[in-house]
């Protein structure tokens, strides 16, 4: 696809995104910001209830799918279901994750290896079942979802640091991979968003949270719908020649003082 669009190139009309973590958090704002920009939206997530609940608020266009993103070996049967159900595959979010917040003598092997199944291993894992779909459809999008963590030294979060740092190879890798295949790889680096994960790590830390709207210029936190419609422009037909690439939505924390 190039730069010579037919209506509006932010539009992801008639696509289908498989969304992990899609019924909560940046999932479900990254899914609501897909299905208003006209795509139909698959979302994944471990918990029934909190998917069927998220499809009543998308709307007609919205699909749930019971699915464990360790669980590497059902990856192929989730995007074969995904394709017969909504008729195409055509945009892959890998946001599915879990927390860490242990000091350095507390973090074990076991933690970083539990990070790495899920952010890493299957995300992996779904992208190798989705790229065949994209492939034939005559390209795609993938879009990892790393963190600030990843560019900046926050102490207790070794084992999401890594892992979260590992998606920003990973993204230049596939990169190189799969361009010549009609696919696009990127990653979104969200700072500091109002999450329920982020209120997890930080309402009993307030230290934490100062320090954190100290460093950022536009001293607020972000709002998922930020960070969706930042996914939006990624998937779309706007960013066509875009790939490879590392998008901060930070409110300028990386470079604050």
């Amino acid at each position: 696809m190039t730069g010579d669009f037919a209506g509006s190139p932010f539009s992801l009309q008639g696509r289908t995104a498989l969304i992990t973590g899609g019924g909560s958090g940046l999932g479900f704002a990254m899914a609501s910001c897909m299905a208003r920009a006209g795509a139909r939206v698959a979302i994944a997530g471990r918990r029934e209830e909190v998917l069927m609940e998220a499809c009543e608020q998308l709307g007609e266009n919205a699909f749930p799918f019971v699915f464990d993103i360790r669980e590497t070996g059902k990856a192929e049967e989730l995007a074969a279901r995904v394709h017969e159900t909504c008729g195409g595959l055509d945009i892959l979010v890998n946001n599915a994750g879990i927390h860490s917040k242990k000091s350095f003598d507390e973090t074990l092997p076991e933690d970083l290896d539990a990070l790495y199944r899920v952010h890493v291993s299957g995300g992996f894992a779904l992208a190798q079942a989705c790229v065949p779909y994209m492939e034939r459809a005559g390209g795609g999008s993938i879009i990892w979802v790393s963190s600030e963590a990843a560019l900046a030294g926050i102490p207790l979060v070794n084992a999401y640091s890594a892992a979260k740092a590992a998606l920003l190879g990973l993204t230049k890798s596939l990169t190189a991979d799969l361009a010549a295949r009609g696919i696009r790889v990127n990653v979104l680096v969200p700072g500091f968003i109002d999450t329920p994960m982020f209120r997890k790590a930080t309402d009993s830390d307030p230290e934490r949270r100062a320090k954190i709207l100290g460093h950022t210029p536009m001293r607020r936190f972000g709002d998922p719908m930020e960070i969706g419609w930042a996914a939006v422009y990624l998937a779309s037909p706007a960013a066509s020649f875009i790939t490879g690439h590392e998008l901060v939505v930070d409110g300028g924390f990386r470079v604050g003082f």
